[in-house]
């Protein structure tokens, strides 16, 4: 099979790689939500756009004062990357791997980024999900994790956040 691939390569016919969807959550370490944690999140954003545009990862970033929770989606070798520099960041800690599976289709296709805050109206959403009141993704599994992030983003992913918003 290994020859056939290689073969197909050498005619000019294109193999893709896998693509693969990485859902983790670690401890925030960002300090409280205000309005320097904000700037904090908007200058990762920045930065996470860009890398992930580079890398042709796309995602989405849940957060609250105490977590972060993430959905990336991309080639395993260049997540893999990505999450060595995730749990490098000294932003981050007790980085824990919820889920990884190859996908046949990306989720989150139109995002290299997005953010949302689990705040708020969002106690509703998590106890739909059979996670709530309060955000706590050490007690999700990998799928309430990736559905619930799929309903976030459907009531509005956004590319920056307002500094002001608490």
């Amino acid at each position: 099979m290994l020859s056939e691939i290689r073969d197909l390569n050498t005619v000019g016919f294109a193999v893709t790689e896998m693509l693969t969807r990485l859902i983790y959550h670690s401890e925030n370490h960002l300090g409280p939500f205000d309005g320097k944690m904000m700037d904090d999140l908007n200058s990762i954003m920045e930065v996470a756009v860009r890398k992930n545009e580079a890398a042709n990862i796309t995602g989405a970033l849940i957060f609250d004062n105490i977590w972060f929770m993430q959905v990336l989606e991309g080639e395993r070798e260049a997540l893999s990357a990505t999450l060595r520099r995730i749990m490098a960041d000294e932003r981050h800690d007790n980085v824990t791997i919820m889920d990884v599976r190859p996908i046949h289709e990306r989720m989150f296709a139109n995002w290299w980024m997005g953010i949302a805050a689990v705040q708020g109206a969002s106690e509703k959403l998590l106890t739909r999900h059979g996670v709530g009141p309060r955000f706590n993704p050490s007690k999700m599994t990998g799928e309430q994790a990736l559905l619930l992030t799929v309903d976030l983003a459907q009531q509005g992913l956004s590319r920056k956040l307002a500094s002001a918003a608490v």
